[in-house]
């Protein structure tokens, strides 16, 4: 495909403040994980970017929950303004203290309140209801301008 591949500079490439600022807007997320046989799974969520991390709602009985309890590893992808976004890294069950808690609440209640009337409590998040994502990879690119805006992004593993 004529043009396509590797571009010789970064100009049109996407910055990580715009992926941040997309990411973090999207209403809803699609979740990768691994099935025990190795079959993809994928479900859709609505979650809060925040602090690089993405923190989304479940109980710990679903599919997608035991998949990421015997392995930790998902892709989470969303577009927004016209920005494809992709997110590989580990997911954990987790307990926010107090300061992470109210923001998280107030990230879910500014997102869904008014169209889903929804806003979370953290009581919601005891015996594994809440998991956070931390990124190790992150892909993005513009629709418009695929071949110059596609960027990777790697970040050290915690």
């Amino acid at each position: 495909m004529e043009g396509y591949g590797i571009p010789k500079t970064k100009r049109g490439m996407v910055s990580w403040n715009d992926v941040s600022r997309a990411f973090g807007g999207v209403p809803r997320y699609w979740i990768a994980t691994t099935d025990v046989d190795g079959a993809p799974h994928v479900q859709q969520h609505w979650g809060v970017f925040s602090d690089g991390r993405f923190f989304f709602e479940g109980g710990p009985n679903t599919r997608w929950a035991r998949n990421l309890a015997r392995d930790p590893r998902a892709v989470v992808t969303a577009e927004r303004l016209g920005l494809a976004v992709m997110l590989e890294g580990s997911v954990r069950a987790m307990t926010p203290d107090a300061d992470l808690a109210e923001r998280l609440v107030k990230g879910f209640a500014r997102k869904y309140q008014r169209t889903d009337a929804y806003t979370p409590s953290p009581e919601n998040w005891a015996n594994d209801g809440l998991r956070e994502m931390t990124p190790v990879r992150a892909f993005a690119w513009r629709y418009r301008s695929f071949v110059k805006s596609a960027t990777r992004f790697a970040f050290a593993r915690s």
